[in-house]
Parts: C-alpha cells; sequence; structure tokens
C-alpha cells in the first residue's frame, strides 16, 4: 500500500471499506466514482475557454457520467459533507487575558479601555467591544471567569 493509499484509507472509512490493495489509486477511485485528477475528468483547457457541455462531444460525456461500480462511497461522503461543522469559538490564551484584564478594570466602558496603555494593537471600542462579545460567547472560557469572580453564569 503507498503513501496515498494509506492516507485515504485512514482518513475515511467509506473509501476504506471498498479499497481494493490490488489494484492502482486510479482505478481504485474510478471504480468509487471518485476523481483523481478533476482537471482531467472535466477536460477544462484553461479558463478562457470553458467547455460547456454542449460543446463536448458525445464520448467526453460518457466518460465523466461513466456509472461508479461502488456508489455507496460517493453517497456516504456527500452526506459526510452535508453536516455543518461544529463552531469553536476559542480565543487565544493571551486574548483571554487581555480581554479578563479590560472586563475587570473597566466593566463595559469601551471608550475607557482603548485609551488603556496595554491596548498594543490601539483597537477601536467598537472592535474592543466585539472581541469581549466573542469572549462571553466561547462558552467555557467565559464560564470559567465568572467561577474564578465568584459568578455563577
Amino acid at each position: 500500500m503507498g503513501k496515498v493509499t494509506k492516507r485515504l484509507a485512514r482518513k475515511n472509512k467509506e473509501i476504506k471499506e471498498c479499497w481494493d490493495d490490488k489494484k492502482s489509486v486510479l482505478n481504485n477511485l474510478a471504480d468509487m466514482g471518485l476523481s483523481a485528477d478533476p482537471n482531467k475528468t472535466l477536460h477544462i483547457k484553461s479558463t478562457k475557454e470553458l467547455i460547456t457541455p454542449m460543446e463536448m462531444d458525445i464520448s467526453e460525456i460518457k466518460k465523466i457520467n461513466k456509472k461508479p461500480v461502488k456508489e455507496s462511497v460517493v453517497k456516504a461522503l456527500e452526506q459526510e459533507a452535508n453536516i455543518p461543522a461544529a463552531k469553536t469559538n476559542k480565543l487565544s490564551e493571551p486574548e483571554v487575558m487581555y480581554c479578563t484584564y479590560m472586563m475587570d478594570k473597566y466593566g463595559d466602558d469601551y471608550k475607557a479601555m482603548a485609551r488603556d496603555p496595554r491596548n498594543h494593537y490601539q483597537e477601536t471600542p467598537k472592535q474592543i467591544k466585539k472581541k469581549i462579545n466573542m469572549f462571553k460567547n466561547t462558552g467555557p472560557q467565559y464560564a470559567a471567569y465568572l467561577k474564578s469572580k465568584g459568578k455563577a453564569k
């Protein structure tokens, strides 16, 4: 098993189940209905000369629309791609320290925060407010801050 096949097999369960070690990478991907090189699959010569399906000859269209042997892989990959990614709003440790310092010292006075000597990036009151609101929406980080201040969320 080559480097590419090992990487593909490790990353995705569906591909791993349908992978045939006796076949080449290109043949395996073709059987699954996947493309190893989209430029060759779609036959686009350049961005200036984009080919529409009406301009292609019948043999090219048949190559593109070739029925895959293992259709379940494509369906599984499409389902996996349609699952929305979980949002992970997490600020870096220096940003958390900056926000907690500003909130402890000034409360909600964003104009005073903008004039503070620790405002190294010379952020405007609006930018600071946005950063602090992002910190408040981080969940675990803000909950830890509230807990340290003796305020329950």
